[in-house]
């Protein structure tokens, strides 16, 4: 079998209302890259873990068949693939995170997390993660940010030692829209 090349996309909160997020990722398939869309969901009483195992299996299940895997997250999807690159590094090409709530996760309103306990959960475990990044992990990844991002401000975004790159002016949703489609050229080669 050929050696492909799988980049597991996760969406953030409103994953179960943006499907087009998942057409979106299939058309990577253009630039050299197999996407897939990988949601957890943020939503419902299933806990964590289970929803984050099923992330991790779905990096070995592309990695043990010889393939290479990257990981793209955006919004809370970030820090699921953060968490995941903390767990499989030495199985992740590349990494590359959208308008990504990393930091300050105590400004994130408490009815969000109320509706979304996997999304707490996992920022929490980012928050105990994020030392952990060494500066040969942090080459691998790369930050995307909106300066129009009302919903996860910079400072929110940033990773000291990580590149980052300003997409145009565009508030949080079209942000990730716009990466994914019109940027996706420039995803594929980062995580190439």
């Amino acid at each position: 079998m050929k050696r492909q090349h799988h980049a597991i996309y996760v969406p953030g909160i409103l994953d179960d209302k943006l499907r087009i997020q998942s057409t979106i990722v299939a058309t990577w398939r253009l630039y050299g890259v197999h996407g897939h869309c990988h949601e957890i969901p943020w939503a419902g009483a299933e806990a964590w873990r289970p929803k984050f195992q099923r992330l991790l299996a779905e990096i070995d299940k592309y990695h043990s068949q010889g393939h290479q895997v990257s990981l793209v997250g955006a919004s809370a999807g970030a820090s699921a693939v953060l968490n995941a690159y903390a767990e499989r590094s030495d199985k992740i090409n590349g990494l590359i995170y959208i308008c990504a709530k990393i930091n300050t996760p105590e400004t994130v309103s408490q009815k969000t997390y109320d509706e979304n306990p996997a999304f707490k959960t996992s920022l929490e475990l980012l928050q105990a993660n994020l030392p952990k990044l060494k500066p040969q992990d942090k080459v691998k990844m790369l930050s995307l940010y909106s300066p129009a991002d009302g919903t996860v401000p910079y400072a929110a975004t940033v990773i000291p030692g990580v590149k980052e790159s300003q997409l145009p002016r565009l508030k949080h949703g079209r942000a990730i829209l716009y990466s994914l489609s019109f940027g996706a050229s420039g995803l594929a080669r980062f995580i190439k």
